[in-house]
């Protein structure tokens, strides 16, 4: 574990909230993320096993995929835990919480980049980078009503012993406070917009767990948006969200990195051109936000008088 993160991770286990809280209620879904490899024998098969101790374990010695991807994943876990201690008990609606969430990604990730550099170093013997960077595509702060989408997701894994990868997801944010609603034509805009790519973020707001924000794929929702049609909204309750979800940390390494979730691109621009082809027209926009990942190389950030930032990998 990065030593600069350890404080923020045992206040989770003193609480016993967060990763914590979900693995107690599904530590099936836990077990069956894991990669295989990382254990000797098998959970599932231990009647025994301690969801805590494996929490615990999973955050010291990483998911055992990568090196490299574990110092990303627990840059990413970071940020979860943050946002769980610090911002989720402040109430905040849905927009603030994600901004806060990009903030903590960012800064995390910041946090991680000389380990991450240094362990590149020792396996590649050359200097590798992870890097994160944020792009305000609002334009007044209108567009999220039409497009369905709260932000957009671009993850791009270039390393030396690993086929490259560019994958990006559209995930509409929701605070999960007992059975919470979700508007049918925002979630058919989503769907329709960006198909396999569509994905929801939920927040868990109860002060008793604050579980991370779990990942739930659009097509796992479709069977509870298609159960009443005379309805202009469905639900999600926690129960549903802890079994059908996945932490946003796991589900970036072991779902997003693995081509199981989201959608490929061939290249870093046209994963970005694929938020930003309905601007201009008159019923559709790209969305407001997108969250940029980079596992092996630095983004090349310039100002720019019409786009604001131009952003190069």
């Amino acid at each position: 574990m990065i030593p600069s993160f350890q404080a923020d991770f045992w206040n989770l286990a003193r609480e016993n909230k967060g990763y914590y809280s979900w693995a107690q209620q599904e530590s099936w879904r836990l077990y069956r993320a894991l990669h295989r490899r990382r254990w000797r024998r098998c959970p599932m098969c231990d009647d025994d096993a301690d969801p805590m101790d494996l929490v615990q374990r999973l955050f010291a010695d990483g998911l055992g995929l990568h090196p490299l991807l574990d110092i990303a994943f627990q840059a990413f876990a970071r940020a979860e835990i943050r946002l769980g201690l610090r911002f989720v008990p402040q109430c905040s609606h849905e927009e603030r919480l994600t901004g806060h969430l990009i903030s903590e990604l960012e800064a995390a990730i910041q946090m991680s980049s000389e380990a991450f550099t240094a362990q590149a170093v020792e396996r590649y013997s050359q200097p590798l980078h992870m890097d994160f960077v944020y792009s305000d595509l609002s334009r007044g702060g209108h567009l999220e009503k039409t497009t369905g989408g709260d932000f957009g997701l671009i993850f791009v894994i270039d390393l030396p012993d690993r086929p490259k990868l560019v994958r990006y997801a559209a995930i509409q944010a929701k605070r999960l406070m007992g059975s919470t609603s979700l508007d049918k034509f925002q979630f058919d805009t989503l769907s329709r917009n960006f198909q396999e790519c569509a994905a929801y973020m939920f927040y868990d707001c109860d002060f008793k767990t604050l579980g991370p924000p779990m990942m739930v794929s659009a097509s796992d929702l479709n069977s509870r948006r298609n159960a009443k049609d005379s309805t202009a909204s469905f639900s999600a309750d926690p129960s549903f969200v802890f079994q059908h979800g996945l932490p946003l940390s796991l589900w970036l390494i072991t779902e997003l990195a693995a081509a199981k979730a989201g959608t490929n691109a061939h290249d870093f621009q046209s994963a970005f051109d694929a938020f930003k082809k309905f601007e201009g027209q008159s019923d559709h926009h790209t969305f407001s936000r997108l969250a940029m990942v980079s596992v092996g190389r630095r983004f090349t950030v310039t100002p720019d008088v019409e786009q604001g930032l131009r952003i190069t990998l």
